[in-house]
């Protein structure tokens, strides 16, 4: 690594359907998902320093821990310590505990920096995907389909697919273990099978087909939830209303960018005090 500052970006991704599918004997739940993932990110900059350390910066900065941070678990999966001659500042621009896989945004950009700077390999799937089970997809940062607990990610071919997305959250922070916990139906059917989309309508008519397996179950303990996507859904020409992740993030789905921005508006004046945000479906 040359002596320079060096940005890699961690992308928001977005469960545009997430089915629960299983339990595995240790706990964790199989799910099959949809993720893409947006122009929305944080900033994380690294640079050599004497005095190796992590600083944040952005709207969500205090809400963070260093000790507990996802990038320190990131760098254990790789040998001789390489954040220890690291200044890393992290411009955390997406909420937590937010369904957008920030945190793990944030450590699949240091796998990706140590890999591509560091010269070290890159640690299989079944490893990344114990710091989280976002964590793999958002290495790739591409549209995918996401299988087991996270490991299993198959980039999907969305490049015919021509839409805007509108994320809003309503500034609660929703603990994705204690979503998980109190699932019910742990045990349902996997997303339809497809081989690729050839048309934005036939993409939102799969979507509509499909289902959050944690919407309810969030949306009944955070009622807010719902009133997100209530408000979503009564914006003109959105396409599909859904939660993404474990929430608490909730988008809508539009055919240009100018209807995303007037959705962006009307979702405003219904209330200020909500994250909003807008993006081309990547």
């Amino acid at each position: 690594m040359k002596d320079i500052a060096i940005q890699e970006k961690g992308y928001a991704k977005i469960n545009l359907a997430l089915h629960v599918t299983g339990v595995r004997a240790d706990g964790y739940h199989v799910l099959d998902s949809i993720v893409i993932f947006t122009d929305i990110f944080d900033s994380l900059v690294i640079e050599k320093n004497s005095k190796p350390r992590i600083s944040f910066t952005g709207e969500f900065a205090s809400l963070l821990d260093v000790k507990k941070n996802s990038v320190i678990q990131a760098s254990k999966l790789f040998e001789n310590a390489p954040l220890d001659r690291l200044y890393i500042r992290i411009e955390k621009n997406l909420p937590t505990g937010a369904g957008l896989g920030g945190g793990s945004a944030d450590a699949a950009a240091i796998i990706r920096f140590i890999t591509n700077h560091l010269s070290h390999p890159m640690p299989s799937n079944e490893d990344i995907s114990k710091i989280g089970a976002d964590v793999p997809a958002c290495v790739l940062s591409v549209a995918s389909r996401v299988g087991g607990v996270g490991e299993i990610v198959r980039p999907i071919d969305i490049s015919a697919i021509d839409l805007w997305i509108v994320l809003v959250n309503p500034r609660i922070i929703v603990s994705t273990s204690s979503i998980f916990e109190d699932v019910i139906k742990k045990h349902n059917e996997p997303l339809e099978s497809f081989d690729r989309f050839y048309s934005s309508n036939q993409f939102i008519e799969y979507l509509r087909r499909q289902r959050n397996d944690l919407q309810a179950t969030a949306a009944k303990k955070w009622p807010e939830i719902n009133n997100v996507i209530q408000t979503i859904e009564k914006t003109k020409g959105v396409l599909l209303a859904r939660m993404s992740g474990s929430g608490s993030t909730c988008f809508g789905l539009y055919r240009s960018q100018e209807v995303a921005k007037k959705a962006v508006k009307f979702i405003n004046k219904e209330n200020s005090s909500w994250w909003i945000k807008f993006s081309k479906v990547n």
